[in-house]
C-alpha cells in the first residue's frame, strides 16, 4: 500500500472513532427507601452522532428485583412518553420515547437517542429490593455501570443516600467497597460517595458494595447467606486485603468502650498499670543482673527485640532490629559491600548478594529480609538504593512486604518475659556488658572472637556508635585484621540502604494499614484489578446501539 494510502486510511480511522458516540460525564444518585427500594437517576452528559438508534441500561442478575416507573428527560427538559418500547424500530419513532423492556435475565431501561450533537438524558427509574437482608446485615451489591457498556465515561460519580432523616449512613456503622474502577470511595454527610479518577477503559465497570447495619433497613428481599459470605464472594480477584473483621480492632475496641461510658478511666487505669508492672519487672532484673558475655538467645535477634520492647513502658522500637539483621547478613559474608557503577555510570559501594544455602535455617525476619534484597537487587546482585525503593512499592511484591512488615512487628507482652526468664537476663546481661565496656581491663579480652556479635547487638540496643568507639580504643588493630569487622564499624557503611529501608518500611505499614482500613470497608481507593462477583446487574450490558 502507498504511503499517502496508508495515511488517508489511518486519517480516515482516526474520524471515524472521533466521531461515535461519546458519553462525557455519567451521575449517578441513588436514594434508599425503608423497605430497600431504591429511586435512580442517572445523568449522561453525551455527544451523539448519526451512530445507532437508541440509549439503554441493560440490567441482569436482578433475582426478585424488579425496575419501574422509568422517566426520561432531555437537557431542553422534555419528557419522553413511556411506550412499549420496540428495538427494531426506527430513530425517528424512537425520539422522545422511552420504554422497560422485560427480558429472559433481567430488564432493559430504553430511549431514543434523538438529534445529534451534545445532549444531556436524564433518566430516573425505581429499583425495588435494591439493599437486601442478610442474617447478619443489611447490604447492597450492584452493578451501576457494566463492564460491557459502550461508550464508557469519562468520568463517572456515584452518591447514595436515604430518604429518611432517621436513617442516617454513618462510617462508624457502615461499610463501602468499589471493584472494577480507578477511583475513590469516601463517606461524606451522610453519602456514600464513588468517583473515578481516570476514563473508563473498556475494560472498567461500576461495581459498588454497601454494608448496613442490619435494624437500619426493613428489605422486602432477604437472602439465605450471610454478607460475610457474600463479601469473600465479592472480594475473589480483588486487591482487598482479607482482614478479619470478627476481631474487633484496638480502635473499635476504644470507640465501644468510649460509646459506653467509662473510657477515660479505663485507659487512664491501663496506662498506670502498664507503667507500673514494666517499672517492677525493671527493678526486679537490674537488682542482681550480671554482665553475659555470650551471644543471648542463640542470636535469635528478633526474639531478642521482643525482649527489649516488652521492657519499654511505650514507643517500641524495629529500625534498630532491621539495621542489626543486615549487619549479620554482612558478618555471615552473606552480604559483601563492593564497588560497583551506577546507573549514571558513577563508582560506587553497594550491597552485593551472595547465595547462602543454609537461609532456611535462620529465623524468619533473617529469611525474609534475605529474599527480599536478593530480589530487589535482581539478576546482577548489586543491590542499589533504588532498586530496595522500587520493590518496596511494587505491588507485584506486596505480600512478601506484608509478610516482612507483620513478622517486624511482632509482639509479646511483658507477662511472656518474666524478670527471671534466662533469656531476659541473658539480653539485658549483655547490654549491661556493652554499655561497661571500657571497664574492662585488656587482659579480660577474651571474646575478641565475638566483637562482629557485639557490633551486631550494640546496633539492636542502641549504642552502637559508643561501643565501636570503645572496641577501637582497646584494639585498635582488630579493625585492621578484618576487613568485614571493619565494613562493620565503618559509620559510611552505606546508610543511605538502611534509611531507605526504614522509610520504605514505614511506608508499607502505613500502606498495609490502609488497605485494611479498605478492606474493613473504610473507603479509600476501588479495586481496579477485579472482584464484585454475584453483583445485582451484572451482565447487562448497556451504552448506545
Amino acid at each position: 500500500m502507498k504511503p499517502k494510502l496508508i495515511i488517508l486510511v489511518l486519517l480516515l480511522t482516526a474520524i471515524d472513532l472521533l466521531a461515535r458516540p461519546q458519553l462525557h460525564d455519567l451521575d449517578i444518585r441513588v436514594v434508599l427507601y425503608k423497605n430497600g427500594d431504591a429511586l435512580i437517576t442517572e445523568t449522561r452528559k453525551m455527544t451523539i452522532d448519526s451512530e445507532g438508534t437508541e440509549c439503554y441500561i441493560g440490567l441482569k442478575n436482578m433475582g426478585q428485583s424488579v425496575i419501574k416507573d422509568l422517566t426520561v428527560t432531555d437537557e431542553a427538559g422534555t419528557p419522553f412518553v413511556n411506550t412499549d418500547w420496540d428495538v427494531n424500530q426506527s430513530r425517528s419513532w424512537k425520539q422522545y420515547k422511552c420504554g422497560i423492556v422485560p427480558t429472559k435475565h433481567g430488564f432493559e431501561l430504553c430511549w431514543g437517542l434523538g438529534e445529534e450533537g451534545e445532549r444531556t438524558y436524564t433518566t430516573t427509574y425505581i429499583m425495588t429490593g435494591l439493599v437486601r437482608g442478610y442474617p447478619d446485615a443489611c447490604a447492597l451489591r450492584h452493578v451501576f455501570l457494566d463492564t460491557t457498556v459502550s461508550p464508557k465515561p469519562e468520568h463517572a460519580r456515584v452518591a447514595i443516600t436515604t430518604a429518611d432523616s432517621t436513617m442516617v449512613i454513618r462510617e462508624d456503622s457502615c461499610g463501602i467497597w468499589g471493584f472494577r474502577f480507578e477511583g475513590e470511595l469516601w463517606f461524606e454527610n451522610g453519602f456514600i460517595l464513588a468517583e473515578t479518577t481516570k476514563p473508563m477503559n473498556s475494560e472498567a465497570g461500576l461495581f459498588l458494595m454497601a454494608q448496613f447495619p442490619k435494624s437500619m433497613f426493613e428489605p422486602t428481599i432477604w437472602e439465605e447467606e450471610t454478607f460475610e459470605q457474600k463479601k469473600g464472594e465479592a472480594f475473589e480477584g480483588s486487591d482487598y486485603v482479607d482482614s478479619d473483621d470478627e476481631d474487633m480492632s484496638p480502635f473499635e475496641w476504644f470507640l465501644f468502650i468510649l460509646f459506653y461510658g467509662g473510657a477515660a478511666l479505663l485507659v487512664v487505669g491501663g496506662l498506670v498499670w502498664r507503667i507500673y508492672r514494666v517499672w517492677h519487672a525493671k527493678h526486679v532484673l537490674n537488682k542482681n543482673l550480671l554482665w553475659y558475655r555470650d551471644v543471648p538467645l542463640d542470636g535469635n535477634l528478633q526474639e531478642a527485640n521482643k525482649i527489649l520492647n516488652a521492657y519499654k513502658y511505650f514507643n517500641a522500637d524495629y529500625n534498630n532490629l532491621m539495621s542489626a539483621c543486615i549487619l549479620k547478613l554482612i558478618s555471615m559474608g552473606i552480604i559483601t559491600i563492593e564497588t560497583h557503577p551506577n546507573r549514571k555510570g558513577k563508582m560506587e559501594p553497594n550491597f552485593v548478594m551472595h547465595d547462602y544455602e543454609a537461609i532456611d535455617k535462620q529465623p524468619v525476619l533473617m529469611r525474609q529480609l534475605y529474599k527480599m534484597f536478593k530480589d530487589a537487587a535482581g539478576s546482577d546482585r548489586v543491590l542499589e538504593p533504588w532498586e530496595l525503593k522500587q520493590y518496596m512499592k511494587s505491588r507485584t511484591h506486596q505480600s512478601a512486604i506484608d509478610q516482612f512488615v507483620t513478622t517486624l512487628h511482632a509482639k509479646k507482652d511483658l507477662s511472656k518475659y518474666p524478670p527471671t526468664d534466662k533469656g531476659v537476663n541473658e539480653v539485658f546481661g549483655l547490654r549491661k556488658f556493652l554499655k561497661e565496656f571500657t571497664l574492662l581491663d585488656e587482659r579480660e579480652l577474651k571474646e575478641v572472637t565475638l566483637w562482629k556479635d557485639y557490633m551486631i547487638y550494640a546496633t539492636l540496643f542502641g549504642i552502637a556508635d559508643k561501643v565501636i568507639k570503645e572496641m577501637r580504643e582497646v584494639n585498635p588493630a582488630y579493625f585492621d585484621m578484618d576487613r568485614v569487622a571493619a565494613q562493620m564499624a565503618d559509620d559510611m557503611t552505606l546508610p543511605i540502604i538502611y534509611s531507605t529501608l526504614q522509610r520504605s518500611t514505614s511506608s508499607a505499614v502505613a500502606a498495609k494499614a490502609a488497605r485494611e482500613h479498605r478492606a474493613s470497608g473504610g473507603g479509600g481507593h476501588s479495586s481496579w484489578g477485579g472482584g464484585g462477583g454475584g453483583f445485582s446487574g451484572f451482565g447487562g450490558g448497556g451504552g448506545v446501539r
